[in-house]
Parts: C-alpha cells; structure tokens; sequence
C-alpha cells in the first residue's frame, strides 16, 4: 500500500510538473511522505485539518520537535 501510494505520488506530481526532487525536511528529520499522508487522512483529510487548524496535531505525529513555533505552517506547506 505505501509502495503504490508513492509511486502515484511522485507520478501525479511529475505530471502537473512539481516533480519531487528531494524529500523535504522537517528540522532536521526527512518526512516520510506514506506517514504525513495517513496522519492527515486519520484526522479527517487536508480541508478538515486546514479548517480546524490540526496541522500541529500532524506535526506531533510525525514526531516533531516540541519547541519549534512553526511546526504547523512547515507542515502544511510541505504537505501542499
């Protein structure tokens, strides 16, 4: 399952070309893209975290440092 979602990832992607060239970073740990994705989807999919201002909440999912200030808009950005 993760397999196949990064395969159509990184193809949808390439597709409306925004190619995924590198892995982006959050602090100094590499997202992990499957993990990032399914801790949006179980919190109810982007514009239900978006509106209710959850992406902190998939930042501490992903095991994010406690102290950063940005943690939520990193996040999303990366996710977008």
């Amino acid at each position: 399952e993760e397999e196949a979602f990064l395969i159509s990832l990184y193809k949808f992607m390439k597709d409306r070309h925004t190619p995924i060239e590198r892995i982006p970073h959050l602090g100094f740990k590499q997202i992990n893209l499957w993990k990032i994705y399914k801790a949006v989807e179980k919190l109810g999919a982007y514009e239900l975290v978006t509106g209710r201002r959850l992406w902190k909440n998939v930042y501490d999912e992903l095991g994010g440092s406690p102290g950063s200030t940005s943690a939520a808009t990193c996040t999303r950005r990366h996710y977008e």
